[in-house]
C-alpha cells in the first residue's frame, strides 16, 4: 500500500502470516504490538497506587467493593496476565475484614501464575495463620477436619517460604507461633523461634537498617524462645532469653512491660527464685496498661504461699473480683485457703467453680478429691476422683493418671484391697513413674491391710 492511501485512511492489506513463526508463554505476535500492553501496564500501576491509598486509610470495604473479585473488576489486567500483585494485596485486604477462604483463594491463584514468588506463599501462609487466630478467638468457626487442613495449608506455605528466602525472620517467627499457641507443640516450635533470632543475628548493622520492619517479630521471637524454653523445662535458658528481649525492647517496646515483666515472674518461679519472682511480678502490676491482670495475681498469690506468707496470699487473691475468677485461679484460692488452715473455705471455693468450667474440671475434683482424703472423708474422696476421671476420659478420650490413683488410694484406706490393688496395677502400666504409687503398692502388696 502507499503512503498515500494510508493517508487517505485506507486499512492496511493483511500480510499472510509465516508459517514457521513461533507463539509460547514467553511471547506471541501481540506482545511485540505493545500498545495495549503498555496501556494495561500503566492501568495497573494506577490500580495498585489506588490500593495502596485505600489500604493506607485503611477504608478495608471500600477496596473490596473496588477490586474484588479481580477477574471481573479488572478485565483488561486479566487479559494480559496482570493480576498477580493485584491478587497479593486483594488477599491481605480480604484478610483484614475476616474474609479468609476468599484471601486464600485469591493469593492461591496467584502463587499458580507465579509459583517461585516469595511475598505469594508469605501472604497465604499468613493469611492461613491469621484464620486460625480468628477461630481462636471465636471471630469465625474453623473446626475438625476443615481446621486440620487450615493448618497443614500455613505449614506448607510457611515453609517454601523460608525455602524461597532462608535467612529471613517473620516466617519463622510466624510458624513457631502456629507450632506453640495453635497446636501446643512447643518442641517444634523452639527450633524455628532459635532460627527466626539466629538469622537477625546475622545481619550486620546495614542488613540490620535494611530489615528494619523485621526487627518486631525478631524481638518477638525472642520473648516465645523464652517461654518455649520454659514450657519444656529449660528455666535457665528461658531466663537467659528474657533478660535478653528485654534488654533489646528497652527503647522499642514492642511488647507491653506487663507481659516482659509477668514473664520475668513467672520464669524466676519455676527456677524457684521467689524473692525476684515477686519482685518482677509487683512491678508487672504497677504497669499502667490495660486489660485483665489476674495471671499476675494468681501466680503472685502462689509466689507468697512459697515465700510462706499465706496471710499475703490471702490479701494478693482477693484483688480479683470474685465473679472474674477463672477455674485456675480458684485453684489458687483454694490453695490459700488451705495454706490458713481453712478447709472448709477451699471446698466451697471449689465447689463453686465446678459449675463454670467446661474444660478443666477433672482438676477441681482432684483438689477436692485430695481434701476430702485430709478429712478422712474417703468415700467422698473416691468419688471426686472417680468422677474427675470420668470427666477426663469424656472430654479428652484418655485415662486421667491423677483419677486412678486418688481412686486406688481411698480404696486402699476403706479396706477394699483388691479394688486398690487393680486400680494400682493400672495406674502403674500406663505411668510407671507416677509419685507415691510404688508406696502405695508396697503396702498394697503386703498380707495384711493395716487397720
Amino acid at each position: 500500500m502507499t503512503i498515500h492511501a494510508i493517508h487517505e485512511g485506507k486499512a492496511p492489506e493483511a500480510a499472510e502470516t509465516p508459517k514457521t513463526i513461533m507463539e509460547d508463554e514467553f511471547l506471541n505476535l501481540q506482545d511485540i504490538v505493545s500498545v495495549k500492553r503498555e496501556t494495561a501496564e500503566r492501568s495497573l500501576k494506577q490500580v495498585l497506587s489506588e490500593m495502596e491509598e485505600l489500604i493506607r486509610e485503611k477504608k478495608w470495604e471500600d477496596a473490596v467493593a473496588m477490586f474484588h473479585p479481580a477477574d471481573e473488576k479488572l478485565p483488561e489486567l486479566a487479559a494480559h496476565g496482570l493480576l498477580v500483585p493485584v491478587r497479593e494485596k486483594i488477599g491481605f485486604i480480604l484478610g483484614q475484614v475476616k474474609r479468609f477462604d476468599e484471601a486464600i483463594r485469591e493469593l492461591g491463584l496467584a502463587i499458580e501464575a507465579a509459583p517461585d514468588n516469595f511475598l505469594l506463599h508469605s501472604s497465604l501462609a499468613y493469611a492461613a495463620y491469621n484464620s486460625l487466630y480468628a477461630a481462636k478467638n471465636r471471630e469465625i468457626f474453623l473446626s475438625g477436619k476443615i481446621r486440620d487442613e487450615r493448618i497443614k495449608l500455613a505449614h506448607r506455605h510457611f515453609e517454601i517460604a523460608q525455602i524461597l528466602r532462608p535467612e529471613g525472620v517473620t516466617n519463622f517467627y510466624r510458624e513457631g507461633m502456629l507450632f506453640k499457641q495453635l497446636e501446643d507443640k512447643p518442641e517444634k516450635a523452639l527450633p524455628l523461634f532459635e532460627a527466626a533470632v539466629a538469622n537477625w543475628d546475622k545481619l550486620d548493622p546495614a542488613g540490620k537498617e535494611a530489615r528494619h520492619q523485621e526487627r518486631k517479630n525478631f524481638i518477638k521471637a525472642l520473648f516465645q524462645l523464652a517461654g518455649t524454653l520454659l514450657k519444656v523445662n529449660r528455666a535457665k535458658e528461658a531466663l537467659q532469653a528474657l533478660k535478653r528481649c528485654l534488654a533489646e525492647d528497652e527503647q522499642s517496646c514492642h511488647i507491653s512491660l506487663l507481659f516482659k515483666y509477668y514473664a520475668l515472674g513467672k520464669v524466676n518461679f519455676h527456677l524457684g527464685q521467689f524473692g525476684p519472682a515477686r519482685d518482677a511480678l509487683l512491678f508487672a502490676i504497677q504497669c499502667r496498661e490495660a486489660g485483665p491482670k489476674d495471671f499476675i495475681f494468681e501466680l503472685l498469690a502462689r509466689t507468697y504461699l512459697a515465700l510462706e506468707n499465706p496471710a499475703k496470699a490471702m490479701e494478693i487473691i482477693q484483688k480479683v473480683p470474685e465473679k472474674r475468677r477463672r477455674p485456675y485461679y480458684r485453684w489458687t484460692e483454694a490453695d490459700v485457703y488451705c495454706a490458713v488452715g481453712d478447709l472448709q473455705g477451699a471446698k466451697n471455693v471449689l465447689a463453686g467453680s465446678l459449675a463454670h468450667d467446661a474444660r478443666s474440671k477433672h482438676k477441681t475434683l482432684i483438689k477436692l478429691a485430695k481434701i476430702e482424703y485430709l478429712l478422712r472423708n474417703f468415700q467422698a474422696s473416691r468419688q471426686h476422683a472417680l468422677e474427675a476421671g470420668r470427666f477426663f476420659h469424656e472430654k479428652w478420650g484418655n485415662v486421667y493418671g491423677d483419677g486412678l490413683f486418688w481412686q486406688a488410694l481411698n480404696a486402699f484406706q476403706l479396706n477394699e484391697r483388691e479394688a486398690a490393688l487393680n486400680l494400682a496395677r493400672e495406674l502403674k502400666e500406663l505411668i510407671p513413674y507416677y509419685p507415691k504409687l510404688d508406696r502405695l503398692l508396697q503396702k498394697l502388696e503386703q498380707e495384711e491391710l493395716p487397720i
